[in-house]
């Protein structure tokens, strides 16, 4: 079990992070060779699989599954893109690499190189972790981010509605908050006092089914405690190309009715909250979040009983042609 001990500053501090390209990437490392924790990733293991560039050999040998692996690969800061995230990655302290590397049960000996900082050597991981990226990442990248953003909406209508406590205290059926101390179930025993540097509460598809927990062992920032996403990532693995099998969907969506589902779902909502601003009925908002959704505009996910509907970059994409027009009214029925 993980004790996380909070103060009143972390409590002001603890936040709720977007998606981090860098994250979900080294993350996806370790979810990629096993079929256990969430199936809903089978048919993105698979078509990676196939693809996946030799380089990536040297992750997989310092992300292994389960145990310790090198968390120098999550040095990228929340906020940074990729590019500066890859750099923090190869300009990694010696002593950290050598640190972490030792740690590892099976590293092969074409990692010796890395571990002893070879400049090549890093230079080689950032290529290796931009090549991963490309197969296994790039293709899905706006449905992995429409999820952690429909996510990262549920999540902030709950601390709208009941505060930081009340966010903490229904993370996650592996997490209990008690009394300042948030208890997360984990292969280790393990307490972590914050002392006010707070935590970043960052949503991740790739995470597996528990929340994993990330300290930064360099007194550089919060400490990051990654979560699953409600909304399952996989039901829509396919390479579309541009509008590639939604062109249907798509031709579904003229009308003012849906051009304002789509502009109330911008910063999450639920059907009850769609139906009272369309003046329908909550079946008939349903209907019409599930046109929106098919096309990909929309995701849905779950929070207690409640469906929350939050736009995709699709859907952002498309809620800003002139064709749309601007708000207007909707009346009753339409």
């Amino acid at each position: 079990m993980l004790h996380v001990h909070f103060t009143g500053n972390d409590l002001a501090r603890t936040r709720i992070s977007g998606a981090h390209p860098l994250w979900e990437t080294v993350l996806s490392v370790r979810a990629l060779p096993t079929r256990s924790g969430r199936r809903a990733l089978d048919g993105w293991r698979s078509r990676t699989r196939v693809r996946l560039p030799r380089s990536s050999r040297i992750l997989l040998a310092l992300c292994p599954h389960e145990g310790p692996f090198a968390e120098f690969l999550m040095r990228g800061e929340e906020g940074q893109n990729w590019d500066e995230s890859i750099e923090a990655v190869v300009s990694a302290p010696k002593e950290r690499l050598v640190r972490e590397l030792a740690a590892l049960s099976q590293l092969p000996a074409y990692a010796e190189p890395l571990a002893a900082g070879d400049p090549r050597a890093l230079h080689e991981l950032g290529g290796a972790l931009r090549d991963y990226r490309r197969a296994a990442i790039a293709p899905y990248w706006d449905r992995i981010q429409s999820r952690i953003d429909v996510e990262r909406s549920f999540r902030l209508r709950t601390v709208a509605e009941g505060g930081v406590e009340l966010l903490l205290s229904t993370l996650s059926t592996d997490a209990r908050w008690d009394a300042g101390v948030l208890e997360v179930r984990s292969p280790e025993t393990r307490t972590v006092r914050l002392e006010g540097r707070g935590l970043v509460l960052a949503p991740s598809v790739f995470c597996g089914r528990r929340p994993f927990f990330l300290e930064d062992r360099e007194g550089r920032g919060p400490a990051v405690l990654f979560f699953p996403t409600s909304t399952e990532f996989g039901a829509e693995l396919h390479d579309h190309g541009p509008g590639g099998g939604r062109s249907e969907a798509l031709s579904a969506l003229l009308g003012a009715t849906r051009a304002a589902v789509l502009r109330g779902a911008v910063g999450g909502t639920t059907t009850t909250e769609l139906a009272r601003l369309l003046g329908v009925t909550p079946s008939t908002a349903s209907e019409h979040a599930k046109v929106l959704r098919e096309a990909g505009l929309i995701v849905t996910g779950r929070t207690g009983r409640k469906a929350v509907h939050a736009i995709t970059p699709l859907g952002v994409a498309l809620s800003r042609l002139p064709s749309l027009g601007p708000p207007e009214p909707v009346r009753p029925g339409l």
